[in-house]
């Protein structure tokens, strides 16, 4: 390969990575702002409106019934807010770590729909750092858009594994291809996930059998002074 195609690939390489480390931060900004400003507004309109139904006993029916709506038109903001702010930056995933994140994800994926989705884990979960952590959840949430291309999915699940110096995630599903919706958006999707996991020093690694169930399996190197890891069950 020539040189100067070698450097125009590793400047691509290194803008995708500014881009994803970018964008990653400014969501994170964004989910801070959401929490603490919005959040803390609404909050406290939400219990004006308590202490003014509260103060004023001889209010009419009418006005009860508009403190009320307001109130509850709030509380759905609140609530609004707080899915935004998930989808920016998941708290459970700084607060509890990424198995349980990877648990909330599943949930949101396949909760209201009819495919029976299950899931193991470690009895440990590995140390990780909080880039590495979030870099695996968003591979996480990429292998699920893909699976939601396909169509027919009855039954989808995760295996993840881990060992003293080795992290994997095993991704498979029973549904066939949607050549209208998946050729362009998938392969943009795979993409993405490959180069976040490469920044890791890992790979991906897809398999698909004659009646069209994939297994996609993501791993990457545990550093050993991070591990923290216990017998896979």
């Amino acid at each position: 390969m020539p040189v100067a195609t070698e450097k125009t690939l590793l400047d691509v390489e290194r803008l995708v990575t500014h881009l994803q480390t970018a964008a990653e931060l400014k969501d994170t900004a964004r989910a801070h702002q959401l929490h603490d400003d919005l959040g803390g507004l609404m909050g406290a309109a939400v219990m004006d409106l308590d202490s003014l139904r509260r103060i004023n006993p001889a209010l009419s029916q009418n006005a009860l019934e508009r403190l009320d709506r307001a109130k509850r038109t709030l509380e759905q903001a609140v609530d609004l807010n707080r899915r935004v702010i998930e989808d920016l930056r998941p708290s459970i995933l700084d607060d509890f770590g990424l198995f349980a994140a990877l648990r909330w994800q599943l949930k949101e994926t396949w909760g209201n729909s009819a495919v029976v989705s299950s899931a193991t884990y470690p009895d440990h979960e590995p140390v990780f750092e909080s880039g590495t952590a979030i870099a695996l959840f968003r591979i996480a949430q990429e292998a699920l858009a893909i699976a939601l291309l396909r169509v027919c999915v009855k039954s989808s699940n995760l295996s993840v594994l881990a060992d003293s110096s080795n992290f994997w995630m095993r991704f498979s599903d029973d549904g066939t291809p949607n050549a209208e919706r998946q050729s362009h958006d998938s392969a943009m999707i795979l993409a993405s996930m490959r180069h976040r996991i490469a920044i890791l020093g890992g790979r991906i690694e897809i398999s698909e059998s004659e009646a069209d169930a994939r297994a996609m399996t993501v791993w990457m190197p545990l550093r050993r002074e991070i591990c923290d890891v216990g017998k896979i069950s």
